[in-house]
């Protein structure tokens, strides 16, 4: 009797059961995220999670494998989990369209990898943070014109997105203008769409999937470092890529027992933001201190504030509060 996958099983250590029995959460179902969900359907993936809260345009049909023009205004997520069904039903497809911070942290956590094919920064680092938290491994991958990036992160082993050293600084330094209210009130730069092309979702997308399949069968040489594809001149460099210790994710210099804030007494709490957005490059932080969040007009008193104080740091970038101590420079 023929079997569907006999051609890919042929390949020398393949492993066809662990891939029935595999589940992947695939955030952002767009250039990206429409052919890896693909290629994986076709290769046998057990169970498929999409997830975006998105709804399909116009400009998405150059490149957005999946999606047809009676689709648009549709969620991706849905038309994307139905097209899926059609070409494997015999794999489970589930579809979540809705923001990544909605999702329960359950299926997240039901997941053997996930796999971040986002156009935004912000999401980038938020889902390397929740990966990060949950200890599960995460391919992330980017594109820019005929330029391609593709990152595997296994938490505490190799680099994160947080370590590497490749992020564009204005991207970092965002967070470094005045936060709270001022920081609301700035005028926005319209953002220029980002130019884009189906071959080279095809190219990162496959290398992507690529890397899926190899880590969940342990297959071949792993990607430890990260990809950069140039398709001007056709070159693949890999960059070697080092933990950072003071990395503010999975570092070991943030950890409870070790990290501390510096502060003084009369300070705000606005000021204190501030220098913590400037740190970790943050958005929009927010303080709690025992269960309760301080206001940014607060100002730091003996009273309100001491040394040895443990504050907990949100932010809409990090899936997972940062902890911090504080230390009094006037006791």
């Amino acid at each position: 009797m023929s079997n569907k996958y006999d051609r890919q099983m042929r390949i020398d250590g393949w492993n066809q059961e662990n891939l029935n029995k595999s589940t992947v959460f695939i955030a952002g179902i767009g250039a990206l995220g429409s052919f890896i969900a693909t290629n994986l359907a076709l290769s046998g993936i057990g169970r498929l999670i999409l997830c975006d809260m998105d709804t399909i345009e116009l400009t998405n049909l150059n490149r957005q494998l999946l999606f047809r023009k009676k689709d648009i205004r549709k969620y991706k997520s849905e038309v994307a989990a139905k097209q899926l069904r059609k070409i494997n039903p015999d794999i489970d497809i589930i579809s979540l369209p809705m923001r990544l911070e909605s999702v329960k942290r359950s299926y997240y956590e039901m997941s053997d990898i996930i796999v971040g094919g986002l156009d935004s920064f912000d999401a980038r680092r938020w889902l390397n943070s929740l990966a990060v938290d949950l200890k599960k491994p995460l391919v992330s991958g980017g594109m820019y014109g005929l330029m391609g990036q593709v990152q595997r992160i296994i938490p505490y082993d190799t680099p994160c997105f947080e370590c590497q050293p490749l992020i564009p600084q204005d991207k970092l330094s965002q967070a470094c203008s005045p936060v709270g209210k001022k920081r609301k009130n700035l005028p926005k730069k319209p953002e220029a769409p980002m130019p884009a092309v189906a071959t080279m979702s095809m190219i990162i997308g496959g290398i992507m999937s690529q890397v899926i399949l190899k880590h969940l069968m342990k297959l071949g040489t792993p990607l430890d470092n990260y990809l950069f594809y140039d398709g001007m001149s056709n070159t693949i460099t890999i960059l070697k890529l080092e933990r950072k210790f003071n990395c503010p994710v999975c570092g070991g210099f943030f950890d409870l027992e070790e990290s501390t804030l510096s502060i003084e007494d009369g300070e705000t709490i606005e000021a204190v933001l501030t220098r913590i957005a400037f740190t970790f490059g943050l958005a929009e932080p927010k303080v709690m201190l025992k269960g309760v969040i301080l206001s940014e007009d607060m100002v730091i008193t003996k009273k309100n504030l001491k040394s040895g104080d443990k504050l907990f740091v949100m932010d809409d970038r990090l899936a997972k509060p940062l902890k911090i101590v504080i230390q009094k420079q006037t006791e």
